[in-house]
């Protein structure tokens, strides 16, 4: 049996800590990496992750202007759960390594004027060559509703959504449980002006 058959046979029956304390601490030591951004989703599972090893490497995927809010936020996310090992990608990483192929993030990135977004392409390619497991928690792009599994295998890589079974409801519970903050802006969201390519939608604002 294949690695990932081997974990995908057994991650049906894990709740998601502990499929992430499997991950990180058991099959996979030293060669996971969390990519986030700061939607509220992705705060969930630093969380998760945090209370296991807060030492677990963690890059935030940034394309674009950083709105002050966001540069705070994040501050204040990574204070918060003690996260050890963080740093970011600006997506440049176009370059395939020999024997792979393009690892990427997708982020919807709004103006500096806020007057509208546009659909972004975080490349990893150099970031994830040293890691075995990638923990995918940008959730700017919801995946589709027939999708089931947290676990896939993206060429040589375990790449991993451990918030699969996890409704909007559950991960706004969760932070509110865990007392950790929502994005400044959350409340404050307000549509982004239509465009002929892109419909009247919420503004990210991160």
């Amino acid at each position: 049996m294949s690695v990932f058959q081997d974990i995908r046979s057994i991650s049906p029956d894990l709740s998601t800590p502990d499929l992430l304390r499997f991950l990180i601490k058991e099959r996979f030591p030293g060669e996971t990496l969390v990519t986030a951004s700061l939607k509220a989703p992705s705060v969930a599972v630093l969380k998760l992750v945090a209370d296991i090893d807060p030492a677990t490497p963690v890059v935030f995927c940034v394309r674009g202007f950083q709105f002050p809010e966001s540069i705070d936020y994040r501050k204040r996310i990574v204070d918060l759960l003690g996260l050890e090992n963080v740093s970011q990608c600006n997506g440049g990483e176009v370059d395939v390594l020999p024997g792979d192929h393009d690892h990427y993030e997708r982020m919807w990135i709004e103006s500096r004027d806020g007057l509208g977004r546009s659909f972004e392409i975080v490349h990893l390619n150099q970031t994830l060559a040293p890691y075995s497991c990638w923990i995918s928690a940008v959730y700017h792009v919801p995946r589709p509703a027939n999708v089931k599994n947290r676990v896939d295998v993206e060429s040589r890589l375990i790449r991993v959504n451990p918030l699969v079974r996890w409704s909007k409801d559950d991960v706004r519970a969760f932070l509110r449980e865990q007392k950790l903050p929502f994005h400044p802006r959350v409340a404050q969201r307000k549509p982004a002006p239509p465009s002929e390519n892109q419909p009247s939608a919420p503004s990210y604002h991160y």
